[in-house]
């Protein structure tokens, strides 16, 4: 007689019934595999930003990825004067509030998480800010930012959890949505003190910048404005030429350098309301070269950019410039830049030797100069970008 060898075995199937708690368990835990898939692959992006702009937008994207939030702030703690602020709202405008103000305030003076199903239902929801924008506020999940040391640094705020069709989920926000949050506000933090010393040192590069460069302007009885306009102007058109922004914001800040020489150039010579004579005109045209000099073998990348601009801010398209006679391409590009936006803001500000001119005349006069001594394409570039200037000049 023959004997089951797995007696304990049974023909029984479970049922659909059965089997559904399991299912939706191991749907739950393939969505959180996926979504903490998701967590590491955007801590890789938050780390590679170097500027609180960048990484604010970046911050914002994630949550709201991460969280199927439809909506999504990273707030920053302002100490100094009692705020929270941020330059990225995503859908809205940016916004500062008092520390004490709201979920996010309460975040922030707390330290601890808040999450809220119903909005409305919670009187520390302000409905006034819903009633001025149109939107429909439903559900919030609010954590701090913190550093080691436990100070909130910041808060970040979810508004709306939305299902996988787009759709708001009743409910709001789950304990899944929390813990992912709470991880990447974890991430976030060493990335945002980064941010904020890299601010820092890059405020007081430029700072250090300004003022070298004002030293050269003052003895050409200039201003800090001439400064600041011609830097916004070469901004600008560097963007329209679609450079990458990362050598945008580095031309901005060499941009100001471009008349460091006139250091070295006698004041009788920079001041003399009248023309110069042949000799004065040869020293005037050593000042590109005093600047190379003065800037030469740096090792900053802003200030690489500086010495380029200094040497070549003053030769011509066409080969008749200064100091070397370069023509065309072989003129730097930043250089080119430059000096259409030096020209401009020469042409349409007040010096010794002229009153400034109306917007168009000085646009009139760089499009007669266009392919001699300017670049057409940054002329061009110039003339689309009369908005911008208008903001700027006026």
């Amino acid at each position: 007689m023959k004997t089951d060898p797995n007696p304990a075995r049974s023909d029984h199937r479970p049922s659909s019934e059965e089997l559904n708690p399991y299912l939706a368990e191991l749907n739950a835990l393939r969505d959180w595999k996926k979504r903490l898939t998701l967590a590491l692959q955007l801590a890789k992006s938050i780390a590679a930003q170097t500027t609180i702009d960048s990484l604010l937008n970046e911050l914002v994207s994630a949550t709201q990825k991460l969280l199927l939030a439809d909506r999504a702030t990273v707030f920053l703690v302002d100490q100094k004067n009692g705020e929270l602020w941020s330059k990225v709202a995503a859908g809205t405008q940016t916004i500062r509030i008092p520390i004490s103000a709201g979920i996010a305030g309460s975040v922030a003076t707390t330290g601890e998480l808040i999450s809220i199903p119903d909005a409305y239902s919670d009187s520390r929801f302000n409905q006034e800010v819903d009633k001025k924008t149109g939107y429909r506020t439903h559900s919030i999940l609010a954590a701090p930012m913190k550093e080691n040391q436990g100070k909130v640094l910041g808060v970040f705020q979810a508004l709306n959890r939305l299902n996988e069709d787009g759709t708001v989920r009743s409910g709001g926000f789950d304990h899944l949505d929390a813990e992912l949050m709470q991880l990447l506000a974890g991430q976030a933090s060493v990335a945002v003190e980064n941010a904020l010393l890299y601010d820092q040192l890059r405020l007081a590069t430029e700072d250090t910048i300004y003022r070298l460069a004002a030293a050269a302007e003052f003895k050409d009885k200039d201003t800090s404005e001439h400064l600041h306009r011609m830097a916004r102007y070469s901004e600008i058109l560097a963007r329209k030429l679609e450079m990458p922004e990362d050598w945008i914001a580095m031309l901005k800040l060499a941009a100001p350098m471009h008349d460091i020489g006139k250091i070295g150039v006698p004041d009788a010579v920079l001041n003399k309301p009248g023309k110069l004579d042949a000799a004065e005109w040869k020293e005037m045209k050593q000042h590109p070269i005093y600047g190379g000099e003065i800037l030469k073998n740096p090792s900053a990348d802003a200030l690489i950019l500086s010495e380029t601009i200094a040497l070549y801010h003053h030769e011509w398209w066409n080969g008749k410039g200064y100091p070397y006679g370069l023509k065309g391409e072989e003129i730097p590009l930043e250089a080119r830049i430059v000096a259409v936006a030096d020209a401009f803001d020469a042409l349409t500000s007040k010096r010794v030797y002229k009153p400034p001119f109306s917007l168009e005349k000085a646009l009139t006069i760089l499009e007669e100069e266009k392919g001699t001594h300017f670049d057409p394409a940054i002329v061009d570039a110039m003339q689309d970008i009369i908005p911008e200037i208008k903001e700027i000049l006026f």
